[in-house]
């Protein structure tokens, strides 16, 4: 479970990193975005292989939470791309509704490990 999320999130970040490179130029809030879309994005990438590393469950649940965090992090400023329109809804919707399932697994992932010790 957890290499398919990582492999999922991997490929997110890849389109949030993509996504903020066709961010219009000339919108300045577009550049603001740009920097904290890549920010979240290359954390949520790192964070989530963090967990293929570790067998300690509190270090494990720990990266679990900060990987949730990131996604929702690249959730949050891709609902501002859309609100604004500064991209295509088209483009934009399939990217944040993988954002959506994939912090959905780990918000369950944290739920699975939580109770165990």
């Amino acid at each position: 479970m957890i290499d398919d999320i990582y492999k999922r999130a991997k490929v997110l970040s890849k389109t949030c990193l993509k996504i903020a490179l066709v961010l219009p130029t000339e919108i300045a809030m577009c550049n603001i975005v740009r920097g904290h879309l890549i920010e979240r994005a290359a954390d949520m990438a790192i964070k989530s292989k963090g967990l293929m590393a570790t067998q300690n469950p509190d270090f494990f649940l720990k990266k679990l939470g900060d990987a949730k965090e990131a996604t929702d992090g690249c959730q949050y400023w891709l609902e501002l791309i859309k609100e604004e329109n500064y991209l295509d809804s088209g483009i934009i919707n399939p990217i944040l509704e993988e954002s959506v399932a994939i912090s959905h697994l780990f918000a369950m992932a944290i739920q699975k490990v939580k109770p165990s010790y």
